[in-house]
């Protein structure tokens, strides 16, 4: 019997092995006091890899050769992702940045953040390829052969557009439960800041989903383009930012829920990308009945 590779019971194994494996990794070191340590810190990153380690997993184990086919050319083909959206995300990114910066340091006195990684580029352009290396392998390599990669299409179909997106944007919100309690993340920082600030990670990283699922949809299905909205979150609105204050990391954080909320209104109310993705949705449809 040919196996249906678009079956729910694999989304639920893939929720279920990911959040498992990073759980565990995760809360190993702070269970057994040995957070901060080397070997601490290995099994806290390892376990960050689950979400493309799984997929990956059950794409080569369930998924019909001409599938696995489209699934990596879309993980891979920047002529797909095109130059449009991950220019438009580049800018929107800087902007929100920039806006939150000017007010958060000129008008409410917010210590300005340091840049670090802006310095050591302004001081050898190289190093750009360093700070490009590590904001890739931190969160789009280890992430999005899952999230937008191996998730994202059977949500679209069972749930539709926003609901799909967004309950996508929860599971990968509370995958970082371990990052509360480890020293040195940034979410350890916010619980240790505010309760709020620590609580409130949880829907804008929902409310990022969506849009990372509306660049998605625009791209038709591209899971590069996907990752590299992911990648262009962390990199301009924190990690050439580093070192800054929480004040500034939330402010940063709730500038960018405003523009993600215009993102929900837009995505609710238009009927161009209404159909945009009800075309997209039908594509996957059939694919799953070609199987």
């Amino acid at each position: 019997m040919k196996k249906n590779w678009m079956s729910t019971r694999y989304l639920v194994l893939f929720i279920v092995l990911t959040l498992a494996w990073t759980w565990i990794c995760g809360f190993i070191p702070v269970v057994f006091g040995f957070t901060g340590t080397g070997i601490g810190t290995f099994v806290f990153y390892f376990g960050g890899g689950a979400p493309s380690v799984v997929a990956l997993f059950l794409v080569f184990l369930t998924y019909p050769k001409d599938k696995r086919r489209d699934y990596f050319r879309r993980c891979f083909s920047f002529k797909q992702a095109g130059w449009k959206w991950p220019l438009i995300t580049i800018v929107v990114f800087t902007l929100l940045s920039a806006i939150s910066i000017m007010v958060g340091v000129g008008l409410l006195g917010f210590e300005m953040p340091t840049m670090d990684y802006i310095k050591a580029i302004a001081a050898n352009p190289l190093n750009i390829l360093l700070v490009l290396l590590l904001s890739l392998i931190s969160g789009p390599l280890n992430e999005e052969f899952g999230w937008r990669g191996y998730a994202l299409d059977r949500l679209l179909v069972r749930f539709g557009f926003l609901r799909g997106s967004l309950i996508l944007g929860f599971i990968w919100a509370v995958w970082h439960l371990p990052w509360y309690f480890t020293p040195g993340q940034a979410q350890y920082n916010l619980l240790q800041d505010s309760v709020f600030h620590a609580v409130m990670f949880v829907p804008s990283v929902m409310m990022l989903s969506v849009f990372v699922s509306f660049v998605y949809v625009k791209t038709g299905r591209s899971i590069l383009a996907g990752a590299l909205v992911h990648m262009f979150s962390n990199l301009i609105g924190s990690q050439l930012l580093s070192s800054y204050t929480t004040e500034i990391s939330m402010l940063i954080r709730y500038t960018n829920m405003a523009f993600f909320l215009g993102v929900i209104i837009y995505a609710a109310a238009s009927r161009r990308f209404k159909a945009e993705t009800a075309a997209v949705i039908e594509t996957i449809r059939m694919q799953e009945q070609e199987g």
